[in-house]
């Protein structure tokens, strides 16, 4: 229930903070009435920062946080189910019903004609390293104080597949950060990992797949968000996300059906906005 999870999070950023990770500090607990005095981090965030500077110094200070997350072992108060193939296909899925189908109006066969794809990408995903990992590493999660960063929104921390915070950060479609920057920012987490070279050399291989995952779900999220809560704020990143997608799908041709609704979607989303909304952003495909 409620208070348990509040319990789990307060030990877990407790644990946390014991080894050295730069999340907020927790001041007190009441479990009865479900309150958690946190320290206040600000309004700063690395997504606000990088908006008005162009600069991804923050950035870097925040993947030298994550490869020290990422050599946590079995912290207390971490989600105990780990994050794996289930979850991917989880993810695709939800992918499928909210944006292709319940978004974008494509019929419920799309299903079937993308599993096969989904399942490869799933099991190519699942032999990528893991460790104790955030989930949602977004620009909007990592604030800037004094000299530091923080993390925030550690609820769904659990042992899974360390590559996706890292493509959470550099594809993240809040920011659609220029490819140079990317390479920057996968360089640095590299050279501050503590993973051995094969390891590195199996993250760097399988990136690229690591990257597709994340932004599908991404997707999923900003068409559900939009569509079902009405919150069409988060619609504006629907065309970041899908192009990333698209981009990474063109050099390499494991997922030819994916790559080609994505296409399709594309180009309805830019004609329509076009010609039905040339002053607004609202549903555009």
């Amino acid at each position: 229930d409620n208070s348990e999870r509040l319990l789990r999070y307060a030990k877990l950023l407790t644990n946390l903070i014991n080894r050295e990770i730069p999340v907020p500090n927790v001041y007190a607990v009441d479990e009865s009435a479900g309150i958690m005095l946190m320290e206040d981090v600000g309004s700063l965030s690395i997504y606000n920062w990088y908006r008005a500077t162009n600069d991804p110094e923050p950035h870097l200070r925040a993947v030298s946080v994550l490869t020290k997350i990422h050599q946590l072992g079995d912290v207390p108060g971490r989600v105990e189910v780990e994050f794996d193939l289930p979850d991917l296909l989880f993810e695709t899925n939800y992918f499928t019903r909210h944006f292709l189908i319940g978004y974008c109006n494509f019929p419920e066969s799309i299903q079937d004609a993308l599993s096969s794809e989904f399942y490869r990408l799933a099991k190519i995903v699942s032999l990528s390293p893991k460790g104790l990992m955030h989930r949602d590493f977004q620009s909007q999660n990592i604030f800037i104080v004094p000299g530091a960063v923080r993390v925030v929104d550690f609820q769904g921390a659990r042992r899974g597949f360390i590559g996706y915070d890292l493509a959470s950060l550099v594809e993240d479609p809040y920011l659609n950060l220029p490819e140079s920057i990317g390479k920057i920012i996968i360089s640095h987490y590299l050279t501050k990992s503590e993973l051995s070279l094969d390891e590195k050399k199996k993250l760097l291989d399988l990136y690229p797949f690591i990257a597709i995952q994340r932004l599908l779900q991404a997707t999923a999220a900003y068409a559900y968000l939009s569509r079902v809560e009405g919150k069409w704020q988060f619609e504006r990143f629907i065309i970041p996300a899908s192009e990333r997608i698209l981009k990474l799908l063109a050099k390499r041709n494991f997922f030819p059906t994916l790559n080609n609704v994505l296409e399709e979607v594309l180009f309805r989303a830019k004609f329509e906005m076009q010609s039905r909304y040339p002053t607004q952003t609202r549903r555009f495909v």
